[in-house]
């Protein structure tokens, strides 16, 4: 996490490893987490000038340790992109969890905006056969299956899935990107 903090805060390029695309995620999360990371700073000044000279120590250490856990959530999920190959689709959440799926087992993508409760790779409520993949609760994509896939979920019993929702940024630009993936795979 430290790394991720240091390389986003310096604006260092992302490494994408050769013969990957990237499929960035999860920016109104990180946009969400920095706006209360924001209020959080202002709190924290206001409470530190309230407080005696005794208690302003724990009180900043405290400060310092709450706003490296946050931004370096922002870091984590901005620095570790969905990748896509020759033969998987890596979906990532940052610190939640990831999952591969081969895509000789992907079927289809559509854009379809969702509300899926939690964060990282979970089950979706009243569904036994669809997954979700992402930071914050909303996704952008689905990904149908042709056979199903077993998840390790965070929470809970493995999810035999058939679909899986996740995380996009430009989800018409990633749905694009995995679709050609696609059908290449099964031209080979």
């Amino acid at each position: 996490m430290l790394r991720d903090l240091r390389y986003w805060t310096a604006r260092r390029p992302l490494r994408v490893p050769e013969g990957r695309q990237h499929i960035l995620h999860s920016s109104s999360a990180r946009m969400t987490i920095l706006a209360f990371t924001g209020t959080d700073v202002l709190v924290a000044l206001l409470i530190d000038a309230k407080l005696p000279p005794a208690g302003r120590a724990v009180h900043i250490l405290w400060v310092v340790f709450s706003l490296t856990l946050s931004l370096g959530i922002c870091a984590m999920t901005a620095r570790a992109p969905h990748l896509l190959d020759d033969n998987s689709l890596h979906l990532r959440t940052g610190p939640f969890r990831a999952l591969t799926l081969p895509l000789a087992a992907v079927s289809k993508v559509s854009v379809a905006h969702r509300y899926i409760p939690g964060h990282g790779l979970r089950r979706v409520p009243d569904s036994a056969e669809e997954v979700a993949c992402s930071v914050g609760g909303a996704t952008h994509l689905v990904i149908e299956l042709r056979q199903p896939v077993l998840v390790r979920v965070r929470k809970g019993e493995p999810v035999l899935a058939k679909r899986v929702c996740l995380a996009a940024d430009e989800p018409s630009q990633a749905t694009r990107l995995i679709s050609q993936s696609i059908n290449r795979d099964a031209q080979s």
